[in-house]
């Protein structure tokens, strides 16, 4: 039995890890449903204060009859009209966001929400009507359309100026769901005036502010299309049909540019048949071609328009889950350093001190997520690694009988917290340090242990 005394230690440190690793698993499920009660709330302020927003670009409006053939209760037909329409987009609109982004303006208890608001304005033209088909417009129910995703976010009507001229948009009288957006108008029955610049073609401006939750979305109807949007917030993610041609991410500052000539025409023929707010929701989020087997869930789900989401800088449960993921390493590489302590110098570290370092190194990750629930997440990782690391080295002043030992084994574990900590960082790089940082710990390992007889240990444990 003596003999086997190695082969005894290495399966009963193996046994340890994989405890450990069940342990982690529970703290990976602590750290989920702290996230999701995180999300909840989020949830809960979409539903009763704020959504995240998306507007679709005015566009016009216009009905036209035309002769058709009807049939009545007894089957029989005569002549009828049919009352249809037709939207127009601009024929070219330049648009200008200022963000102002705050994790502060919407909380509960430790959670807090990402809000913005936003100041927009817009000036573009809107070309003549021509009437080569000798279509029988209806111009006393033209009407400019303005549809935003949630109205609460408004704190006044958006106002259109048309030739020095201003006109307020009002709300559609029908109810709104939870997928539907907020129509908002114009009417020529209520400015008669305007079925002449309709007719001759006329330029304009909006301005308006919208306050929101997280993301943004910007829907263009016009044939051509200018959008630039810039605000106080780093961490920004771009998505939607187009994306930025330039873009600048600072610390507390982005400013992205677009430009195109393709995405109002594609709008407009999506939405050229709605007639209420939930058909708008439906045709600018439904999914193209979900037919095609090769294309990714990614690029089949259809985000209309430009998408501008502002990210949490540090996500205290991704961090921590990511932490979480690198435990297993730690813990092997500190039982692997106490397994060379115990070859090298013939001191004996029983399971159970084993077993009580790796509890201490578990504890680490549960003090993590609690501190950054509070405070921000590298005093929490600081504080956290002290606290643990102090406790391990204490521990093993009496553990290795020695204060030499002991504080080596301090700077080991300092070092290999600050390495896991720079892998958080480090972000798209993650691999590739992890890499060379497996390399070297296994380089060390073959450097110190190059003239150790592993035979001879064994037979020195007899």
């Amino acid at each position: 039995m003596h003999r086997n005394f190695i082969h005894l230690k290495i399966g009963a440190i193996l046994f340890l890890i994989f405890i450990f690793y069940i342990g982690l698993l529970f703290i990976s499920n602590l750290v989920s449903e702290r996230q999701s009660y995180q999300q909840q709330v989020i949830n809960d302020i979409a539903n009763e204060q704020i959504r995240p927003q998306q507007i679709i670009a005015p566009y016009l409006k216009l009905p036209y009859q035309v002769q058709t053939t009807c049939t009545d209760e007894d089957k029989k037909t005569y002549s009828c009209n049919q009352t249809l329409f037709i939207v127009l987009g601009a024929e070219s609109t330049d648009w200008r966001v200022q963000f102002k982004v705050s994790d502060n303006t919407y909380k509960r208890t430790i959670y807090k929400a990402i809000s913005y608001q936003n100041s927009m304005s817009g000036k573009g033209s809107f070309k003549a009507i021509d009437n080569k088909s000798q279509r029988h417009y209806l111009w006393d129910q033209a009407e400019i359309i303005f549809p935003i995703q949630d109205a609460r976010g408004l704190n006044a009507k958006p106002i259109l100026n048309i030739e020095n001229k201003t006109y307020k948009f009002d709300f559609y009288e029908q109810s709104q769901g939870k997928n539907s957006f907020d129509l908002m108008h114009i009417t020529t029955q209520q400015y008669p005036e305007l079925i002449q610049k309709f007719q001759q073609g006329f330029k304009f401006n909006l301005k308006f502010e919208l306050e929101g939750l997280s993301e943004f979305s910007f829907i263009p109807t016009s044939y051509e299309m200018t959008y630039q949007a810039q605000g106080n917030w780093g961490d920004v993610k771009y998505d939607g049909q187009s994306l930025p041609f330039k873009k600048l991410n600072q610390k507390n500052h982005f400013q992205a540019d677009w430009k195109n000539i393709a995405l109002g025409k594609r709008n407009l023929d999506r939405i050229a048949l709605c007639e209420n707010s939930q058909c708008f929701y439906q045709a600018l989020n439904s999914r193209e071609n979900p037919d095609n087997q090769y294309e990714s869930n990614a690029s089949r789900a259809n985000i209309s328009g430009i998408s501008t989401q502002f990210l949490d800088p540090v996500n205290i449960y991704t961090q921590t889950d990511r932490a979480i993921k690198y435990g297993v390493m730690v813990i092997i590489i500190t039982f692997g350093c106490f397994f060379l302590f115990e070859v090298l110098k013939q001191l004996k570290i029983h399971p159970i001190q084993y077993a009580l370092v790796a509890m201490a190194q578990g504890v680490f990750f549960v003090l993590l997520l609690s501190i950054s629930e509070y405070y921000a997440f590298a005093w929490a990782y600081l504080i956290a690694a002290i606290a643990c690391i102090g406790l391990i080295t204490w521990y093993l002043y009496f553990v290795v009988k020695g204060f030499k030992a002991a504080f080596l084994f301090g700077v080991l574990l300092s070092i290999l917290y600050s390495m896991m900590y720079l892998l958080l960082q480090s972000n798209g790089k993650t691999f590739l340090f992890g890499s060379i940082l497996s390399f070297i710990l296994i380089a060390c390992v073959m450097f110190i242990t190059r003239h150790v007889n592993w035979y001879q240990s064994e037979q020195q444990t007899t």
